[in-house]
């Protein structure tokens, strides 16, 4: 929230406060007479109920409406802004209000003030009384109707406009937690007249006898709610385990699991680490800044160093949520100002294949389910990972060639093809050129020096043209002692000097063989030659798929059938 907001929130609050109460205490002038034992077992009702309070979306929802009714029915105003405002203490302090959320100290006090204010007014402007009253005239009934619509009313009116300013919501929204604040607002109300009736026959036993429902009623709704909400992450962890296993490649199983991770569970920082069990050591993978950037961050670490080495040491889940805790295992990896943290193994086959590290800046950030969710989670990260580089490893394999690793024919014409389909489509027009070549008498080095020294050529040779030519574009192994290289949006001489220069590489630099010998290592150089032809599309092919055919035609009779050693191309 803006600074300004927060500003403008504790102004209101430091002028309310103490107007209001003070304007009830001395308007009023309540009597406390042989009421003490009575104000306090109805202050540790209010007390206790606000111990479990309801989460739903921007707003607390809890069952202290009724009790308070009962108060302010018999007591009056003064009595019911206390209790109410002490039960706000109790709730800040059962949902350990963090830093950043001080906000709703006066936020939620001065809304509490100004309800009971305008509410009493309300009762008071329709002839309300206090005391011991009997409902038994519409005198009677009416205040006490008007009172608690014109509760359930103004609240929601303050609510909204604190969803308004605060969080920019639509002003006449009524979204489904205001919906769920009037309904227990309503449903305390049939309870706190009868608390209320029940104390004017036995007095402060009545608190306790007819506050234990409320408790009661309180655990349950909470306990409800909470069960609903672990429900619905436990069903978003699914789904976002269904959309990691469509992931095909580790990068964007990471990417995917970070952002999803960061919507689902509060963190400041997440690390995910990729361990070898040999050495012991993690290295950092993935890590996901304060403001939700993702990059691989250089951090190794060893098992037992750190947070996360000590996850790995342990072989088990760990949260920690005191800063003590967490400093007593420094040097560690985690940012100052880390105040909660949760690291779980990522395992496979009963092996710790990784750790996943996420904290926060807030102080008990985390609750147990939390953890769950975190360890659910690394259990998805840790299956489709393994999936997507099983699928890398086959389309791998599918797409280069194993001696050489270069893409291998297959993949070279798809490419064409589907660039070509590509270019058509948007409409856009672009050279294509492709060079193929062949090594001259390359069966002869096979015959005078073994199959295994030809493949060291091979291998030698796509190396260099990797490093020599391949940022111009695509190389491949079209077969036996012939490669090929895509070259995009270059004009067709300049292609046929790049092919000149690549037959220049091949036939000026020797070949090196290795051949062992009896426990010795024999090293021999060999010339080898190769003979190039270049063809470009639209220059010299009617279709992009026709560029394999006529460079491979200009290589034989432009070169092979010239003396070797040459580039050639089709004349235009």
């Amino acid at each position: 929230m803006a600074k300004s907001k927060v500003i403008t929130i504790w102004t209101i609050w430091l002028i309310a406060f103490p107007s209001l109460v003070t304007y009830a205490y001395l308007e009023f002038k309540p009597d406390f007479n042989d009421h003490w034992l009575d104000l306090l077992a109805f202050a540790i009702v209010i007390g206790a109920v606000a111990i479990f309070p309801i989460k739903v979306g921007n707003i607390t929802v809890f069952f202290s409406n009724g009790v308070s009714l009962a108060a302010f029915l018999y007591f009056g105003l003064f009595v019911e802004l206390v209790l109410t405002q002490l039960s706000l203490v109790v709730l800040f302090i059962k949902i350990k209000l963090k830093k950043d959320e001080a906000h709703r100290i006066p936020t939620n006090s001065t809304m509490f003030l100004l309800t009971s204010v305008i509410s009493a007014w309300v009762y008071y402007g329709l002839g309300g009384t206090h005391g011991a009253l009997t409902f038994d005239s519409v005198e009677q009934v009416i205040p006490l109707v008007g009172y608690i619509f014109a509760v359930i009313l103004v609240n929601q009116v303050f609510l909204s406009l604190l969803q308004w300013f605060m969080h920019g919501e639509n002003l006449l929204a009524y979204p489904k937690s205001l919906l769920i604040d009037s309904g227990a607002t309503l449903l305390a109300f049939p309870l706190g007249l009868v608390l209320y009736l029940m104390y004017l026959q036995i007095e402060a036993i009545a608190v306790f006898f007819v506050g234990i429902p409320f408790i009661l009623l309180s655990i349950v709704f909470s306990y409800y709610h909470n069960t609903q909400r672990i429900n619905k992450y436990l069903h978003t962890t699914s789904e976002i385990g269904h959309e990691l296993s469509k992931s095909l490649n580790v990068k964007s199983v990471l990417d995917k699991f970070l952002n999803e991770i960061n919507r689902l569970i509060p963190a400041s920082n997440i690390y995910v680490f990729d361990v070898s069990n040999d050495s012991r050591m993690m290295d950092l993978i993935r890590f996901m800044d304060d403001q939700g950037n993702q990059f691989k961050k250089e951090l190794k670490m060893y098992q037992g160093e750190g947070f996360s080495g000590t996850v790995y040491e342990r072989k088990e889940s760990i949260m920690l949520m005191r800063v003590k805790e967490i400093k007593q295992l420094a040097p560690h990896e985690l940012p100052n100002g880390t105040k909660s943290v949760m690291g779980v193994p990522i395992q496979r086959s009963g092996k710790i294949v990784g750790i996943l590290t996420v904290c926060s800046n807030d102080l008990n950030a985390y609750e147990k389910y939390h953890l769950m969710l975190l360890e659910i989670l690394a259990n998805f990260l840790s299956v489709a990972i393994e999936n997507a580089r099983h699928y890398e490893s086959a389309k791998t394999k599918s797409q280069r060639d194993q001696l050489t690793e270069l893409y291998n024919y297959r993949y070279f014409i798809e490419h064409i093809d589907e660039y070509a389909k590509d270019l058509e489509a948007k409409g856009i027009e672009e050279n294509l050129s492709v060079i193929i070549l062949d090594l001259d008498s390359f069966k002869a080095i096979n015959d005078e020096h073994g199959h295994e020294s030809g493949n060291e050529v091979l291998v030698e040779l796509s190396r260099r043209l990797e490093r020599l030519f391949g940022h111009y574009g695509i190389i491949a192994r079209y077969g036996g002692e012939e490669f090929t290289v895509l070259i995009k949006g270059m004009p067709h001489d300049d292609v046929v000097q790049i092919a000149e220069d690549i037959r220049y590489s091949i036939a000026n630099e020797p070949f090196i063989l290795y051949k062992a010998i009896d426990g010795n290592v024999e090293v021999k150089e060999i010339n080898v030659t190769a003979s190039i032809g270049v063809a470009t599309y639209p220059e010299q092919c009617e279709s992009p798929q026709e560029l394999i055919r006529n460079a491979d035609r200009s290589m034989y009779v432009g070169a092979k059938r010239n003396g070797k050693n040459k580039v050639a191309s089709l004349s235009l």
